[in-house]
């Protein structure tokens, strides 16, 4: 018998080995048809529900919250939140991915980091004027969920309308964000209306309404949104048909806790007891006894099982805070699409035999674990105490690593010289608007092709370093034949920006077919920190070599941040995340040397996951900046003041961090730009910014080629904005998801263009 109910709030989209990944790339080609990519995208949703099902595992199952791209752009689609640049086209599946990837004449939506996540999503574009709402292929999705799952246990999961509004940008011609989001809402009011009112229509017993939002620091904003939305939305809703608001990734603080707790007509409230403090929230302010608490104590974007001896004490807290076992639902903190499909599945045999295994969950595991909690399963609490006390004493620490993280002082975290100092004597050479690339090159079915003979033994190490080599080779000649000024090796080597260094560092461990979705179709494959993390070999300078060797012009040593590898990888669970972050800046620390000493005078250290580890509420945001401002000053302080520094983020708001942008210290920021309408470059404007900048000029997730009007555009925004001594000419970001015919014609743009207003500045001066 159970003790608790249990729920999901969304499982993977890609599949158990990117199923939806490759049927969504295969339609885009042309290589598939839309009825057969959509028969695919069904199966996946498919074997999802039949994991929650099986053995009755899971009450609580969401039913059309399985997107094909991102949930945010599909429901911009539905509701008719489609900019004019696409309104002309057909609506549907269509018309949605040429929003999120661009068509000519068009540019994609932007992109930007889902809270906290790893995750991108679209931005919904708000002008004047919206398409007709069409709510059809939705329905069409949550009925054939009711079909298959069931009325008693299916849940419509439905994204709420602040939190598309909050997700949304605004014409800046069209007065104040605040009047333009309250005129949206007075928009989307009757048709969530009718919405709701379909669904009961249909037999839906339950909806989920994802209002992430709450979590925002912002009620003085948000909560007026919320105060005219909801009384009108549900004010007609069937008394048969419950409502869950569904919150994540943070607490949603005491403002809108007052208001939640207050409506009647929301009848479960789900909220997050892994990240911020709603278990203090509840002990000063109770639970209406009306209520059920979906109580999200699995968290569902962390490869770690459960910690009974801290899980069990919470459920017994949560119940001696009145909340009866009759109204306590158990379920994750947020949909598991953040973690991979399962711990068992296929190329993951190797994982299976690591001394860390018997203390890993993925999706398939978290589900199982909720039934064991849900069941008070003894053999299971017994089986995962012990299997946590083997990992606790199998050697996680590294007494080394240790000590050198203990005797950190201020002097290790500051640059000999400062900025004024320095920057005169990094590659005094360079012309002004110096050209370059921010890191990688296509990777070629050629080049994957290269990694996988190494992997399975039929090349060995010396002819795939040599077929590497000749790949360096071809991409130094094309940016030579281009005319960029500081160049790149291209990264052929190179599947991943975390994995590759990863996989050289002491610590960090790998699951073979431990996918996640990054945006759309694109996949990552996150390491799992698993004890300390140290470096005892070089990991870069051998193709940095081979590459310098080829060319007069600089070459820049890449490398991937401290802040950035931890947030892009699955963080130990039992040390602090500024410890592992500090062990992965003394181990760059060190690959920078390697770097200096083989000869490279120009260092680019992207972070761009700085911004989105960053805590939802004020009052934790400083003293995360700090400690990751001093990850990366700890990574890049020992560089001689004749290397240039880089550093590149992308895809964030960076609005509430700019100072610390600024405290990093990097030589040059080369940030995402061509998505945001230079929003961040006059943020960095704003703050007084004297660093060298090096703006996007152009979308790289977009197959289409930048008119030159378009980048002498973005250069002349540039230059209104920085003095020309500043700035540095990239794209948006690495080109490793382009084809070499629209990656070369980009960049011979970006240059012409380029070279064209060296002329006319020299011309003026």
């Amino acid at each position: 018998m159970y003790e608790f109910q249990t729920a999901t709030l969304g499982l993977s989209r890609m599949g158990p080995n990117r199923e939806l990944k490759f049927a969504m790339e295969k339609y885009w080609k042309g290589k598939i048809g839309k009825d057969e990519f959509i028969a695919k995208a069904q199966a996946v949703e498919e074997l999802g529900w039949s994991l929650q099902l099986a053995d009755d595992k899971i009450d609580s199952i969401p039913v059309g919250e399985h997107f094909y791209y991102d949930g945010v752009l599909s429901w911009a689609e539905w509701l008719g939140i489609v900019p004019k640049r696409f309104a002309h086209l057909d609506a549907g599946i269509d018309r949605m991915f040429a929003m999120a990837r661009g068509v000519d004449g068009a540019t994609a939506l932007g992109l930007k980091k889902w809270f906290t996540t790893n995750y991108h999503y679209l931005p919904s574009e708000v002008d004047t004027k919206r398409s007709p709402a069409n709510l059809t292929d939705y329905l069409a999705n949550v009925k054939r969920g009711l079909q298959f799952v069931g009325a008693d246990k299916a849940r419509a999961v439905i994204y709420g309308p602040v939190t598309i509004i909050r997700h949304s940008t605004f014409a800046q011609t069209e007065g104040s964000i605040d009047v333009q989001r309250f005129a949206l809402l007075a928009e989307l009011i009757p048709i969530y209306q009718k919405l709701i009112q379909d669904l009961s229509d249909m037999g839906v017993k339950e909806i989920q309404i994802h209002e992430p939002a709450l979590v925002f620091d912002e009620s003085s904003k948000l909560l007026p949104l919320y105060k005219q939305a909801y009384p009108s939305i549900l004010a007609n809703k069937k008394s048969t048909t419950r409502i869950d608001m569904v919150t994540y990734f943070e607490d949603v603080g005491a403002d809108n806790w007052t208001w939640l707790m207050e409506q009647s007509e929301i009848n479960k409230v789900s909220l997050d007891f892994t990240r911020g403090d709603n278990l203090a929230l509840l002990k000063s302010n109770g639970f209406p006894k009306e209520k059920t608490l979906g109580a999200g104590i699995i968290d569902a974007r962390s490869p770690w099982k459960v910690d009974p001896s801290k899980i069990l004490p919470l459920i017994e807290e949560l119940q001696s805070l009145g909340v009866s076992k009759d109204r306590l639902c158990i379920q994750p903190c947020a949909s598991l699409q953040f973690v991979p499909w399962d711990l068992q599945n296929g190329e993951d045999n190797n994982l299976l035999k690591h001394q860390a295994s018997k203390v890993l969950s993925f999706q398939q595991q978290k589900i199982d674990e909720l039934h064991a909690l849900a069941t008070s399963d003894k053999k299971f609490v017994a089986d995962t105490n012990e299997a946590w006390s083997v990992y606790k004493s199998s050697g996680t620490r590294n007494e080394e690593v240790g000590k050198a993280v203990a005797g950190l002082t201020e002097k290790d975290f500051t640059r000999g010289e400062t900025f004024e100092v320095r920057r005169p004597k990094q590659m005094p050479e360079l012309p002004i608007l110096p050209t370059t690339s921010i890191g990688s090159f296509p990777q070629t079915a050629g080049i994957r092709r290269l990694r996988q003979q190494l992997k399975k033994g039929t090349m060995s190490k010396e002819e795939y370093e040599a077929a590497i080599d000749k790949e360096i080779t071809f991409m130094i000649g094309i940016q030579e034949g281009l005319g960029l000024d500081i160049l790149v090796h291209g990264e052929p080597e190179r599947t991943d920006m975390v994995e590759f260094f990863a996989q050289q560092m002491n610590g960090m461990l790998f699951s073979g077919n431990g996918w996640v979705q990054s945006f759309g179709s694109r996949c990552v494959r996150p390491p799992i920190i698993w004890a300390d993390v140290s470096l005892d070999h070089a990991m870069t300078t051998r193709e940095f070599k081979v590459a310098q060797s080829l060319t007069k012009k600089p070459v820049k040593g890449m490398l991937t941040g401290p802040i950035t590898i931890l947030n892009w990888s699955f963080p130990r669970a039992d040390i602090s995340r500024k410890e592992q972050t500090f062990q992965i800046g003394l181990a760059l620390r060190k690959e920078i040397a390697y770097l200096e000493e083989a000869g490279c005078r120009v260092i680019q250290v992207d972070e761009p996951a700085l911004r989105e580890g960053m805590p939802m509420r004020s009052a934790r945001k400083d003293e995360y900046l700090r400690w990751a401002v001093d990850a990366f000053r700890l990574a890049t302080a020992a560089a001689k003041s004749e290397t240039s520094i880089h550093t590149h983020m992308c895809y964030c708001e960076f609005g509430d961090c700019m100072e610390a942008l600024d405290e990093m210290d990097a030589d040059v920021n080369s940030i995402e730009n061509a998505r945001s309408d230079d929003e961040t470059l006059r943020q960095f404007k704003a703050i007084g910014y004297k660093k060298g900048l090096g703006p996007g000029t152009y979308d790289i997730h977009s197959p289409v080629v930048p008119t030159p009007e378009f980048i002498r555009g973005k250069m002349e925004s540039f230059l209104e904005n920085m003095e020309v001594s500043q700035l540095t000419i990239n794209p948006d970001c690495g080109l490793k998801t382009r084809g070499w015919p629209e990656t070369i014609e980009a960049l011979r743009v970006m240059v012409e263009v380029t070279k064209e207003m060296r002329l006319e500045i020299q011309a003026s001066a």
